[in-house]
C-alpha cells in the first residue's frame, strides 16, 4: 500500500460542507463528496514542489499567490482554497464552500480570486 506524501489540513471545513449539502441537497451532495474523495485522494499521494505541478494534474485550478490554490469542484458550484508548504509535504484547507459563499466571503469577486487570496 502506498504511504501518503502530503497532509491535508483543515479538512474539518470539507467535512462540514458535505454534511450540510448532504442535507440539503442530498443527490449533490453524494456527488460532491465523491468528486472530493477523489481529489482527497490525489492530492494525499501527490510529491508536488510547485505551484504548476498541482496545475499539470488539476487543469482548472487557479493559482492565487502565496502558494493558494483554489480547486472547482462540480462544474465551479463548490471551491476549495488550498494553502500548499510543498517543503513539508502540508496542504491547508483554507476555505470550502459553494461558489456564491466565496464571493461574499470576500476571497473572490465577480471576475476571480481577488490577490489577497
Amino acid at each position: 500500500m502506498l504511504q501518503a506524501l502530503m497532509i491535508i489540513v483543515g479538512f474539518d471545513l470539507v467535512d462540514a460542507l458535505l454534511r450540510r449539502e448532504k442535507k440539503i441537497r442530498p443527490r449533490q451532495g453524494r456527488t460532491l463528496d465523491r468528486r472530493i474523495a477523489a481529489w482527497k485522494r490525489e492530492v494525499e499521494y501527490a510529491a508536488w514542489t510547485k505551484p504548476t505541478e498541482v496545475k499539470a494534474v488539476f487543469g482548472s485550478a487557479d493559482i492565487v499567490g502565496n502558494n493558494r490554490m483554489v480547486f472547482d469542484v462540480c462544474g465551479n458550484s463548490y471551491r476549495l482554497v488550498v494553502q500548499f508548504n510543498y517543503e513539508l509535504g502540508i496542504a491547508r484547507i483554507r476555505f470550502a464552500g459553494t461558489h456564491a459563499e466565496s464571493v461574499v466571503s470576500g476571497l473572490f469577486d465577480a471576475s476571480g480570486p481577488r490577490s489577497q487570496c
